[in-house]
């Protein structure tokens, strides 16, 4: 086993095993991952295996986003991760402008 993983995260059995001794219902998107790595598998598969033990993956929150006074009103240009000096939205290329002389 490589190092810095946790035994509950060796197998699923190990991890139904680790979850009914905490006597847990359900389970991270962590989890999930750290379970998939480790036995190379695809998440989908892992999932379907834990479902079948009787194991719900827990629900996600969405992360909220805190707007300020200099926020855009619409986030339709730019937003998080992208270049504000980009472009736009793109409206040349779709209506035909680019690559035109004049």
């Amino acid at each position: 086993m490589e190092s810095g993983t946790k035994t509950e995260h060796s197998s699923v059995e190990a991890f139904v095993g680790h979850c009914m001794d905490e006597e847990l219902a359900e389970y991270t998107h962590v989890d999930l991952q750290e379970l998939s790595y480790n036995m190379r598998l695809s998440s989908h598969k892992v999932r379907k295996e834990l479902e079948g033990y009787g194991l719900l993956l827990a629900y996600r929150e969405k992360e909220k986003e805190v707007r300020g006074f200099g926020a855009n009103d619409h986030d339709r240009y730019y937003g998080k991760g992208s270049e504000r000096c980009h472009g736009g939205s793109g409206h040349e290329q779709i209506a035909g402008f680019a690559g035109h002389e004049g």
